[in-house]
C-alpha cells in the first residue's frame, strides 16, 4: 500500500531500532526488577521469558503484515485491511487515547526523577514551565523534519542505554549468577500477576510501524528494525533482572532497585547515574510519542475519518504539523491538569484489542497471497496472539471497560459529527 501524501522518507533501519527501544524501555524499567521479583521471587527470568515469547508472537505477526505496507499508520491501515473503516477507527482513536495517558504518565515520571537533580522541580509553577517549555522544544523540532525529530531520539537511545547495559554485566560480574532460591511453587494468582506485569513490560515494538511512510525501504527496514529492537529490550530486561537477583539481597522489598544496584557499585555517584539515565529514558520515550502520535491522527485523517486538515503536510518540511502541534497541545494541557490519569484505565484493552486486530490482519491478508516476509507458522502464532490478548482482557476492571465504553462513545459521535459536516471517506 503506498502513501501518496507527499510525507519525506527519510527513515532507515537504526531509527527504526531506536524507534522500539524507546518505547520499549521507557520509566517502567527503573522498577521492574523489584516488583517482578517481589511477584515471582526466583522464577522472575522464568516468567519474563514466557511474556516475551508470546509478545513475539505478536511481533512476527507484525511483522509480516508491515512488510505488505509502506504507507503511514500501522494498526489503522492493517485494521482498515482486515476490518473496514469502522474498525480502523476503533483501533486508531483508542492508540491515539492511549499514547496521550501514557506521554502524561511518563512526563510525571521523569519530572519526579528530574527533580532529585533540581529540587526547584517539585514546585508546582516550575513543574508546570517545565512541561509546556520541553513538549513545546519536542514538537518545534519535530516540525523542522521527522529525521530531525527521529535524530533526537536516537541520540537519547544511546545515553539512556548505555548506563543500563553497563550496570547489568557489572553487577552479574560483582555478585556472580544468582542462585535460585529454595521456593514453592508459585500459586495461579501468584503467576498471573506476575505474568501480566512482565506482559505489560515488553509492549511498544508496534510503534515504528507508524511512520512507516516516512522510512526510505519499509518493507525491508521495518520488520528486521522493529524485531531486533524488540530483542535488545528483552536482553537488557534479562540481565537487569539477574543483575539485581544478584546484587540485592532484600529484591523484593526494594522500591528503586536500579538505584540500589547503581549504589551497590559505584556508591553515591550512582543515585545520580540512575536519576540521569531515568530523565533520559523518559525524555527519550516521550521523543518517541511526539515523532509517531501525531501519525495515527494522519492516518485517521488520511482514510477521511477525521478532518482532513489533520493530514495536511507542510510544504517544506513534509511533515504533518497540524496533528504534531494538536497533539502536543493535548499533552500539555492533560499533563498540566492531570486529567490523563482517567485515560489511563483504557490503556490494557486498548493495547490487546490493537494487538488482535494485528494477527486478525494477518490471517486474512494470507487469504489474499503471500507477504514479502512471510513468518514460519504464521497463522499459528496469530490464533495463540489473539487467544492470549483475550485473556489478558478478561483480568481488566469493571472501571476499564467503563472507561473504554465511554471513550468509544465520544469517538464514535465525534466520527459521525466529522462525517456530517461534510469529511468523506476516499
Amino acid at each position: 500500500m503506498n502513501s501518496t501524501a507527499g510525507l519525506h522518507r527519510g527513515l532507515g533501519p537504526a531509527d527504526v531500532v531506536a524507534l522500539t527501544l524507546n518505547t520499549i524501555v521507557g520509566a517502567g524499567i527503573f522498577g521492574l526488577p523489584s516488583a517482578l521479583h517481589a511477584a515471582a521471587g526466583s522464577h522472575s527470568l522464568a516468567v519474563l521469558g514466557a511474556a516475551f515469547v508470546l509478545i513475539a508472537a505478536v511481533a512476527a505477526c507484525a511483522a509480516e503484515v508491515a512488510s505488505r505496507f509502506d504507507a503511514t499508520g500501522g494498526p489503522v491501515l492493517y485494521a482498515r485491511e482486515a476490518l473496514g473503516p469502522f474498525g480502523a477507527f476503533t483501533v486508531g482513536w483508542l492508540l491515539y487515547l492511549t499514547r496521550l495517558a501514557t506521554s502524561g504518565a511518563i512526563i510525571v515520571v521523569m519530572l519526579d526523577y528530574a527533580a532529585a537533580l533540581w529540587p526547584a522541580l517539585s514546585e508546582p509553577l516550575a513543574r508546570g514551565i517545565a512541561i509546556t517549555v520541553f513538549l513545546l522544544a519536542i514538537a518545534a523540532l519535530n516540525l523542522r523534519g521527522v529525521v530531525q525529530g527521529a535524530a533526537l531520539g536516537n541520540v537519547l537511545v544511546v545515553l539512556k542505554l548505555t548506563p543500563l547495559f553497563l550496570l547489568a554485566p557489572l553487577g552479574l560480574y560483582i555478585g556472580g549468577w544468582p542462585q535460585a532460591a529454595a521456593e514453592p511453587a508459585l500459586q495461579a494468582d501468584a503467576l498471573g500477576a506476575a505474568f501480566l506485569l512482565a506482559f505489560f513490560a515488553c509492549m511498544g515494538f508496534e510503534q515504528a510501524t507508524i511512520v512507516a511512510g516516512e522510512l526510505r525501504s519499509p518493507k525491508r527496514d521495518l520488520p528486521l528494525g522493529m524485531l531486533g529492537g524488540f530483542l535488545l529490550a528483552g536482553l537488557l530486561y534479562a540481565l537487569l533482572v539477574l543483575a539485581c537477583q544478584s546484587m540485592l539481597p532484600g529484591l523484593a522489598d526494594t522500591k528503586r532497585p536500579i538505584a540500589e544496584l547503581a549504589l551497590a557499585i559505584f556508591g553515591a555517584a550512582g543515585a545520580t547515574l540512575v536519576a540521569v539515565t531515568a530523565v533520559l529514558s523518559c525524555a527519550g520515550n516521550l521523543s518517541t510519542s511526539i515523532l509517531v502520535t501525531p501519525r495515527v491522527l494522519f492516518a485517521l485523517a488520511e482514510q477521511g475519518e477525521i478532518p482532513s486538515v489533520l493530514a495536511r503536510v507542510s510544504g517544506g518540511t513534509r511533515v504533518p504539523g497540524v496533528a504534531i502541534m494538536l497533539t502536543a497541545s493535548i499533552i500539555c494541557v492533560l499533563t498540566l491538569t492531570g486529567t490523563f490519569v482517567h485515560l489511563a484505565t483504557i490503556a490494557v484493552i486498548a493495547r490487546m484489542l490493537m494487538y488482535a486486530s494485528i494477527c486478525v490482519a494477518l490471517l486474512v491478508l494470507r487469504r489474499r497471497g503471500p507477504a514479502p516476509l512471510a513468518v514460519p507458522g504464521g497463522p499459528v502464532l496469530a490464533v495463540l496472539a489473539i487467544a492470549s490478548c483475550a485473556l489478558v482482557m478478561t483480568t481488566a476492571s469493571a472501571e476499564a471497560l467503563r472507561a473504554v465504553g465511554i471513550a468509544l462513545l465520544a469517538g464514535y459521535m465525534l466520527r459521525i459529527a466529522w462525517r456530517r459536516f461534510g469529511v468523506t471517506t476516499p
